[in-house]
């Protein structure tokens, strides 16, 4: 195949293998990150990925065939902070796909084992097949995953999908650093804010999010702005390291009700009697970064890139549901980050 690319014909293949011009939407990438996995003998997680390419393969290519590098990002538990995990340890696997190909693992066998279990997210990215851990320009993968908790509660979410920069069939690791850099060069960046549509104030409902400026062990704290179902507006900060999937009230008691049914509110909301009286309180919200420090106090950005979901535990909850958060438009002042990337490395625990 380096001989090919010698001839010209990986030209005519990266032509001919280019998607189209999509719509805005949740389009094909070449990096799809799932923001919750959770494997071992108590969880039941399946991650699903799929080559949309249907280019065949011939006696003298592969094709619209890649490779696909899976790396579970996996906490260490923090007793004393569950936002601040004591580390972020990377588990990574390689898999082939061919064109039109679907593959479907469950995580617990794909993942390192651990006795206790493991929690985190996942990084799904697209390699070249005739190279060693080459990162490259394939906006053809598309994903989801099915999470059963350990009490029987399910809920599903799409991936997160990244398009390339670079043209089809690059290498996009343009800088050599081994990272995948969301930062309008190798990747698409990310979204500047993050909102809740709307959340329920009662116990199940659950916030997932990804710190994504930094490395593992480094603090992105969050600007948390909520209005309420009156438009009382409220906010918070939070602080957390790589990745934390918590309930809302323990993210901030704003969220819970006997908060906010002590604050100005509409009566009439959510009523489930059709009484004319509001039996829930709810609301919703909007996230931005604001600060991402080392854990010494070392600045590192003023507005660091985080992505997230909201999700169902890891237990029975009331709610058993999840979906992605909506993201801002890529438009001034809420331009894309472009100073995320997910760190290619074992972290030693």
């Amino acid at each position: 195949m380096q001989g090919l690319r010698n001839f010209g014909i990986a030209a005519v293949l990266a032509a001919t293998l280019a998607p189209a011009a999509l719509a805005d939407g949740r389009n094909p990438g070449s990096v799809l990150v799932y923001p919750v996995q959770r494997s071992g003998p108590q969880f039941f997680t399946v991650v699903s990925v799929t080559n949309t390419n249907l280019m065949p393969a011939t006696p003298m290519t592969f094709g619209g065939s890649t490779l696909v590098h899976f790396e579970y990002a996996n906490t260490v538990a923090n007793p004393a902070d569950p936002c601040v995990p004591l580390n972020c340890v990377i588990f990574d696997r390689v898999e082939f796909l061919t064109p039109a190909d679907t593959l479907s693992v469950l995580t617990s066998c794909h993942n390192a084992v651990s006795p206790n279990g493991q929690a985190g997210y996942l990084v799904v990215s697209a390699q070249d097949p005739t190279m060693f851990d080459v990162a490259w320009s394939f906006d053809f993968l598309i994903g989801s995953e099915l999470v059963v908790n350990a009490s029987g509660g399910m809920y599903s979410l799409n991936a997160i999908p990244f398009t390339a920069v670079p043209a089809a069939l690059a290498a996009t690791d343009v800088d050599l650093e081994g990272d995948l850099d969301f930062d309008g060069v190798e990747y698409e960046g990310i979204a500047d804010q993050l909102y809740i549509d709307s959340f329920l104030a009662i116990d199940g409902s659950q916030l997932s999010l990804i710190n994504l400026t930094g490395g593992p062990r480094d603090l992105n704290t969050l600007q948390f702005d909520i209005w309420n179902d009156n438009e009382f507006p409220l906010s918070t900060t939070k602080t957390f390291a790589c990745w934390f999937d918590l309930p809302l009230t323990q993210v901030s008691p704003l969220f819970a009700a006997a908060f906010l049914a002590g604050v100005p509110n509409d009566p009439g909301e959510l009523d489930l009697t059709c009484n004319g009286l509001g039996n829930i309180e709810t609301g919703w919200a909007r996230i931005e970064s604001v600060d991402v420090s080392t854990q010494g106090g070392n600045f590192i950005a003023a507005d660091g890139a985080i992505l997230g979901a909201i999700t169902a535990g890891p237990m029975m909850q009331m709610i058993d549901g999840g979906h992605l958060l909506w993201e801002s438009p890529d438009v001034a002042p809420t331009a894309k980050q472009t100073n995320g990337a997910f760190v290619d490395i074992q972290v030693d625990p």
